[in-house]
C-alpha cells in the first residue's frame, strides 16, 4: 500500500483467541437477570459483537471480565433464530503503542471535532487546499479523499 510519509509501523498486534457463533436461543438468561449472556474468551476492550449481521458499539453490550458477553434484554429483543457472532481477541502487553513511540512536535491540527478527551474525528473528504511545509508533520484518519490540491514537503500520513 502507498503512503506518504515516513514508513509504516504496525500496531495491531492483537491475536483471535475465540470466535463463536450464537443462536438467539442460546442465550444464557438466567446467570445475569435482565441480560443475554455469551460466553466467548478476550482481553477486555478486544472484542468484535455482531448481531443481524451489525456491528455493535461497545455501548450496546458489557465485555469487562474476559470470558462472558451480557447484552440488555431492554436494548434488544434477540429472536430465537438470531445470529450473534462474537469475536475475541487477546493483546499482548508488549505490543502496545507507549506514549513515549510517539513525537508530536509544532504545527497546529485544524478541522477536528473533539468526541471526549481521548478522540478526535475527522471528515472522510478534504476539500480545502492542503500543504504540509517543511518541518511539519500531518495526519488524518482514513481512509479520506482529497479533491483539493495536495501540497506535500513535510510529512503527511493517512492512518
Amino acid at each position: 500500500m502507498a503512503y506518504i510519509g515516513s514508513s509504516a509501523r504496525n500496531t495491531n498486534t492483537r491475536s483471535l483467541i475465540d470466535h463463536k457463533e450464537y443462536l438467539g436461543s442460546h442465550a444464557d438468561t438466567s446467570t445475569n437477570s435482565g441480560y443475554y449472556t455469551f460466553y466467548v474468551n478476550y482481553t477486555p476492550g478486544n472484542i468484535t459483537v455482531v448481531i443481524r449481521g451489525i456491528n455493535m458499539a461497545s455501548s450496546d453490550y458489557i465485555a469487562t471480565n474476559g470470558s462472558d458477553v451480557r447484552i440488555s434484554t431492554s436494548s434488544i429483543t434477540l429472536q430465537n433464530d438470531d445470529v450473534i457472532e462474537i469475536i475475541g481477541y487477546s493483546v499482548p502487553n508488549s505490543n502496545v503503542l507507549e506514549r513515549s513511540d510517539v513525537n508530536i512536535t509544532g504545527g497546529q491540527a485544524i478541522n477536528l471535532e473533539k468526541v471526549d478527551a481521548k478522540y478526535y474525528m475527522n471528515r472522510n473528504e478534504y476539500t480545502a487546499d492542503l500543504t504540509v511545509p517543511a518541518g511539519y508533520n500531518a495526519f488524518f484518519a482514513g481512509p479520506m479523499s482529497f479533491t483539493g490540491t495536495v501540497n506535500v514537503i513535510g510529512v503527511l500520513n493517512v492512518i
